[in-house]
């Protein structure tokens, strides 16, 4: 397999080795001074992945001469999973994170941070203090539970700041009544560091009619090529165009820019995610004790879901962000894809690069390596998928390394020898070795008909 690009990405360890500071190592973090049990003020430094290394060095000597404790975020790798919500949708643009050692110590180092770093720029920290460009609070806090005292950081809420806040930061964000000239949200459905998600009504054209908002956030999902959540908005719109036509996907009513984000504006598709039905479906049964009704319907539902991604495929589009929040099973039963913006068109190879990640747990290993892009990525995804909806739980905690392990797990779960060597062929490291899709369709519908006989 071949790169799609080959980018150096860099260790921020030699920085600290520079500058003769000890610390401690773990897979997503280095750590420096000690910070157990701390409880007070909490600073974050926030930054695009491009500019971290010159991030750190402006304010290495400044913690230095703070003799604060701090943890800095491992990698360049680390940090584009940070920013991508891959460590919990909390933790975006935590890069580096400090424990002043008095609350004096805090007072002075927001001040000397925030001029040190007002020309930089970096994602915004979900529920914390905005005090400067990347500089963030929350507060630590103890709180008691069984086990002794556990450490929770959030916003400073209505307690006394000793800090100054700028006025552009002092504005409480009102949810806005009118988005763009015609859409009114109604419903947030998801809030994300990335971008809010809204159902809304449409007031185009006297429309009335329901729509989805997507909204990019500046500087959100930044890469290595200057590209952000802006571009990865205007790519799906490009996509959607294309295939709305011809697949059942959501078809695109406008696209504009507003106040500094991005905005894409979609019909809205009236439907349940697979990840709904199937938590409904399952209700804590495995596999092996739900009825017939209910096996023959989840797998309707993955038969459907194979059809739809064939014509995508067809169209000459990879899909790259198959999992179970990106299927709507609508009323009338038919399938709705959502989510194009990490697709890659095979025809023109673009985008290039290809937009980077994906969902993990369902994304196949070559693809969060930053592989060309290839149909059988897809395939690796439907494995994932197959894998929960026949056990209701996540690819992210039932998919290991170890592959023998996961078959084990498939087996005590289900019962089932034939879906879980489907799963466990699309699963393979190899793309060659893994099956077309028309041969998991018509696995899938062999083992249906044999359910329906063992039923009859």
């Amino acid at each position: 397999m071949q790169k799609a690009i080959v980018v150096q990405l860099v260790s921020f360890a030699p920085l600290l080795n520079g500058e003769g500071i000890r610390y401690r190592e773990d897979k997503t973090c280095l750590t420096i001074g000690d910070m157990s049990n701390y409880t007070g003020w909490v600073i974050f430094l926030s930054c695009r992945t491009l500019e971290t290394i010159y991030v750190i060095k402006t304010v290495l000597p400044l913690l230095k001469n703070a003799k604060a404790s701090y943890r800095l975020i491992k990698n360049q790798e680390q940090q584009y999973r940070l920013n991508s919500g891959a460590f919990g949708e909390t933790e975006v643009g935590k890069v580096i994170t400090i424990f002043p050692c008095s609350e004096q110590s805090a007072i002075d180092l927001s001040v000397t941070l925030t001029r040190a770093t007002n020309r930089y720029k970096g994602p915004v920290v979900p529920d914390a203090l905005r005090i400067g460009s990347v500089v963030f609070l929350q507060v630590a806090r103890a709180i008691p539970n069984e086990s002794g005292v556990n450490i929770q950081l959030s916003h400073p809420g209505k307690m006394k700041i000793p800090f100054t806040v700028p006025k552009e930061y002092q504005i409480k964000k009102k949810r806005k009544i009118i988005i763009g000239k015609y859409f009114i949200p109604v419903e947030l459905l998801r809030a994300s560091p990335k971008g809010d998600i809204y159902k809304a009504i449409n007031l185009k054209n006297l429309a009335f009619t329901w729509c989805l908002i997507k909204q990019g956030k500046p500087v959100a999902l930044d890469d290595h090529f200057n590209r952000e959540m802006k571009d990865r908005l205007l790519w799906q719109k490009e996509v959607l165009q294309l295939l709305s036509p011809h697949i059942y996907t959501p078809s695109v009513l406008d696209f504009f820019e507003e106040d500094g984000s991005s905005y894409l504006i979609l019909d809205f598709a009236e439907g349940e995610s697979i990840s709904k039905l199937i938590h409904d479906k399952l209700k804590g049964l495995t596999w092996k004790e739900i009825n017939f009704l209910d096996k023959d319907l989840i797998l309707g539902w993955f038969l459907k879901s194979l059809e739809i991604v064939q014509k995508v495929h067809a169209a000459g589009y990879v899909h790259r962000d198959i999992s179970d929040s990106n299927f709507l099973v609508m009323e009338d039963g038919n399938i709705c894809i959502i989510d194009f913006e990490l697709s890659y068109s095979l025809e023109k190879q673009e985008p290039n690069p290809p937009f980077l990640l994906g969902t993990f747990g369902y994304a196949a290993p070559e693809q969060l390596q930053m592989y060309v892009a290839d149909p059988k990525e897809d395939i690796y995804s439907f494995g994932a998928l197959l894998a929960f909806m026949i056990t209701g739980i996540h690819p992210i905690e039932l998919i290991e390394e170890n592959i023998n392990n996961t078959k084990a797990k498939l087996y005590r779960l289900t019962g089932s020898p034939e879906l879980v060597k489907i799963i466990l062929n699309c699963l393979e490291v190899s793309r060659k070795d893994r099956p077309e899709l028309i041969t998991i369709h018509q696995t899938i519908k062999r083992h249906t008909e044999t359910l329906k006989r063992q039923k009859s």
